[in-house]
């Protein structure tokens, strides 16, 4: 997860980046059309939105521009089902990501090159968070477009494609509350609608995502967005999630 927003170019610059980015991550379609990948992502489930099967996941990485090499560290996840946090139902892993994880990386999540000496390889450990992630659940991230663009960047290594639907909490907060404009998990923890348990690790982060959630669909519920359809087409969450995949 990143809470970062995309460091500040000159305009040309930044356009060149942001351009360079999205043919890097666009999906060539029948006639040469390109269209950016999360929007080929399953559509919401009907139903209600407490009702559904949600898998809420974060990971740390050797940094911030997946698509320029950056790898992941570490994968953690738990299951949201039925309005509740599902005990038992959670995943795990250290990842090695081949390559050295820079210093200022380490600060941030505490990763070390020796934690990750002897972890699973990217193939090993995507493919069992695919597996437990399962093909129907909505998968959900604070600031998705960029643990989105993590896995899609790994897909041809890995052999395994998340299409799942895909809900970003970082874009739900600030569609619930436009007002404010900072919707970091610290900033909602200082507003109250989640508690810190261990920031900057996949699991503490997945587990903080996953309540933070909970909360979050109650609000929505509260503006008439009781079914998850609506909720994705009032909060422009596919077109929200695919923007802010440009910036890493």
């Amino acid at each position: 997860m990143s809470d970062h927003a995309a460091p500040s170019l000159a305009p040309s610059r930044t356009r060149r980046l942001v351009d360079a980015i999205k043919r890097r991550l666009a999906v060539p379609l029948a006639g040469g059309e390109h269209r950016h990948f999360h929007l080929h992502q399953t559509p919401p489930p009907r139903g209600s939105v407490r009702a559904q099967d949600y898998v809420v996941f974060d990971l740390e990485t050797t940094g911030l521009q997946p698509s320029r090499g950056d790898r992941i560290v570490a994968i953690g996840a738990v299951r949201v089902r039925g309005g509740e946090v599902v005990e038992g139902e959670t995943f795990e892993t250290l990842v090695n990501p081949g390559r050295r994880i820079p210093p200022a990386s380490t600060r941030y999540h505490g990763v070390t090159d020796a934690m990750v000496a002897h972890a699973p390889p990217m193939r090993v450990a995507v493919r069992d968070f695919h597996a437990f992630a399962g093909e129907h659940s909505v998968l959900v991230a604070h600031n998705a477009g960029f643990d989105l663009t993590c896995l899609h960047c790994v897909e041809a290594e890995t052999g395994v494609h998340f299409r799942n639907p895909a809900l970003c909490s970082l874009m739900l907060s600030a569609w619930i509350d436009p007002a404010e404009k900072d919707h970091s998990l610290d900033a909602l923890a200082r507003r109250g609608l989640c508690t810190i348990t261990s920031r900057h690790s996949a699991a503490g982060d997945a587990i903080d995502t996953a309540r933070l959630l909970l909360c979050l669909l109650g609000k929505a519920e509260a503006k008439g967005a009781s079914d998850l359809p609506t909720l994705f087409a009032r909060a422009r969450m596919g077109q929200r999630i695919a923007t802010a995949a440009a910036h890493f």
